[in-house]
């Protein structure tokens, strides 16, 4: 009776004790439900994976732990189980609509989520997410109020706790017990737990700079020899076009479903003439632009921080060689087409960092787009542009065209006018987006053919690459029942209606390869890095020297650049023409602007403020009710969260309007 008095007068002043344990476990097990998808995967995560199970319990635990030195014992675990629980439920949403788990690097892209986030979820959603947050606080405020004094064995126990699970943690990751899988995220959160994956993401932004090692780098440069092929002559350079395929796989590897016809019987046929393949990229479901500095620079994402967008941690203060920055030097004309916001990804600067000389992103191509909804995005329009930029003159084009038409989410609907059906032993919540998806698949694969259709009356030498950026997040494809392939490769093809050079491929292509790739069929052996894929790709030592050369290039002196096309910014013009006004008339009210180039994100401003304006054409702008005196009208395109991009237009001419 003694001892259980004891234990009983031991749990009223050291209840925390047992809440910190119990809640570290509880917490710990929902989070992997959620990040498994099902309590069964995480009893079963458990039951296979003790010791990682262990380390995430002691993660949470040691936040946990912070109330042993505060009075305000229940308010700090309840504030720490709403990070908890707000985090695991983030990356349960996150990783449902993008495929990629919660990273520390997300923190950088909350301005490109909120672009996005009328797409994923209706006013009704975000209000009961609001309401649900409300009434959180309101039950954390009264925990505020409670107390709970705090004795010197609470001070003993944190520091006999914590001490060691930091400097556990530190064992693991330098020695790497756990490493992360730096090419599939998904499976590394999944192996070892939720709390240590999103902690192991900060750590990378924890570490010092490495220092460049100068001395390899010279060594490495006097060790290269000299091209193994001839520069072709300028003048027989062909036009070059990269189109960027959103979602792009092949629908047919899906296992379990058929269609009424091949969503991509252009492609397709294509592939039976001309070089093409798989290869990996570095991202699943999202994360366009992985992909696409990968393909433009050819260094791969490997040199950033888990899930980092290299279009802020490098681009946003230093331009890289790009192959932009090559064909510049060739005489090309470099363009870079978007059917979509101009700053989206910060696209409306990162361009020109890249090299490009013009811009035409959705809002500098003439026309009424209608409500930016990206998975609504026709991309006949961005065919139509890059037909218009290899009419323009006769200059030679380099090209590089991202398309935005397949991008999720995917339609639930009934489908029934859809013109390619899906059939299978399926569930409708499986079918359907499928449906949806293969359908604007097709769409896609008819602007393909329309364009390869236009290339073959060319008479000038002409090659277009074409390449998937990452794969759809849909259920059929995440399931390894029914996609057993690849996770991480998509499709490439090169078209050309001109003789390439015999080389073959790399053994696994990947994305930074493809740009290196595409220079060695071209005959080009320029560029830093198409130097190193093609000389050191098949050695044991080549990830150690590509580690090497993209520090000096990202991060450190670009000594290996010597005399090699050095990188720079661009100045950069947006749209195929020039925006331009050339009349304005007033008719009662009403102010006229006609001109050429006008899109309906085009906003006219009066001495430098802005009016409500309507579009009526190409040719026209109106403004209702400009009752001021101005001496200067302004045309100005707005992206996304209404921000004005590129050049716009101008037009001085002293009026004045009678009220």
């Amino acid at each position: 009776m003694k001892r259980w008095a004891q234990l009983k007068e031991y749990g009223r002043n050291h209840w925390y004790d047992g809440v910190m344990v119990i809640g570290s476990l509880g917490l710990s097990l929902i989070i992997q439900w959620l990040q498994l998808g099902s309590l069964a995967k995480a009893v079963h995560f458990i039951g296979e994976y003790p010791f990682y199970f262990l380390v995430n319990v002691l993660i949470i635990m040691m936040t946990y732990s912070l109330a042993l030195l505060v009075k305000r014992k229940w308010f700090c675990f309840a504030l720490w189980t709403f990070i908890w629980g707000f985090l695991a439920v983030a990356n349960a949403v996150v990783l449902h609509f993008r495929g990629m788990p919660l990273m520390f690097a997300d923190l950088f892209l909350i301005g490109e989520a909120a672009k996005l986030i009328d797409l994923y979820f209706t006013p009704m959603t975000m209000g009961l997410f609001i309401a649900v947050i409300v009434l959180l606080f309101v039950g954390m405020a009264f925990l505020f109020k409670v107390k709970a004094s705090v004795k010197k064995r609470d001070y003993l126990l944190f520091t006999t706790m914590v001490i060691p699970i930091i400097y556990g943690l530190y064992g693991i990751e330098k020695q790497g017990i756990m490493p992360p899988d730096k090419v599939n995220y998904v499976k590394s959160y999944d192996q070892y737990g939720f709390a240590y994956s999103v902690v192991n993401s900060i750590y990378p932004y924890l570490q010092g700079e490495q220092t460049q090692n100068k001395k390899h780098l010279e060594a490495l440069a006097n060790d290269l020899q000299s091209y193994p092929f001839e520069e072709v002559q300028a003048e027989n350079l062909p036009n070059v076009v990269m189109i960027q395929l959103e979602s792009f796989m092949d629908p047919l590897e899906i296992e379990g479903v058929t269609y009424s016809e091949d969503p991509i019987a252009t492609f397709r046929s294509l592939t039976e003439s001309y070089p093409s393949g798989t290869m990996v990229v570095p991202t699943f479901g999202a994360g366009t632009v992985r992909t696409e500095f990968e393909a433009l620079t050819s260094i791969s994402m490997s040199a950033f921080k888990p899930g980092a967008n290299p279009y802020d941690e490098i681009l946003g203060g230093n331009p890289v060689q790009s192959l932009a920055t090559i064909f510049n030097e060739k005489g090309h004309r470099t363009t870079f087409l978007h059917n979509y916001e101009g700053n989206f990804y910060n696209r409306h600067f990162v361009v020109s960092q890249l090299g490009f000389k013009t811009y035409v992103p959705l809002e500098y191509m003439a026309g009424d787009h209608g409500p930016h909804v990206i998975d609504e995005t026709d991309d006949a329009l961005l065919v139509d542009y890059i037909i218009k930029t290899m009419e323009k003159d006769e200059a030679p084009n380099f090209i590089y065209a991202v398309t935005a038409g397949t991008h999720q989410p995917y339609s639930l609907t009934d489908g029934e006018t859809s013109e390619i059906t899906v059939k299978g032993k399926k569930d409708k919540e499986e079918l359907l987006p499928l449906q949806d998806y293969v359908n604007r698949m097709h769409s896609l694969d008819v602007q393909i053919k329309r364009l390869v259709e236009y290339i073959d009356t060319l008479s000038e030498p002409t090659v277009v690459v074409m390449f998937g950026d990452h794969l759809p997040n849909l259920s059929l494809v995440t399931n390894e029942k029914t996609y057993a392939h690849d996770l991480y490769e998509t499709p490439y093809l090169i078209y050309s209606n001109t003789e390439l050079q015999p080389v073959a491929p790399f053994h696994e292509m990947t994305a930074y390869q493809l740009g290196s790739y595409l220079l060695q069929l071209l005959g080009m052996p320029d560029g830093a890095m198409n130097s190193i894929h093609k000389t050191y790709a098949t050695t044991e030592e080549y990830q150690q020297i590509l580690d090497l050369v993209q520090f000096d290039l990202l991060k450190g002196d670009g000594q290996f650049y010597q005399n090699k096309i050095l990188p720079y910014t661009s100045y950069l013009f947006f749209g195929l023409d020039e925006l331009k006004i050339d009349s304005v008339e007033i008719e009662d009210e009403l102010l006229i602007i006609r001109g050429d180039g006008f899109s309906s994100e085009s906003r006219v401003y009066l001495d430098g403020e802005p009016y409500s304006t309507t579009y009526v054409s190409p040719q026209e702008l109106q403004v209702v009710g400009a009752h001021v005196d101005y001496q200067l009208i302004e045309i100005k395109q707005h992206s996304g969260l209404d921000q004005a991009i590129g050049q716009g237009a101008q037009y001085e001419k002293e009026v004045s309007l009678a009220d």
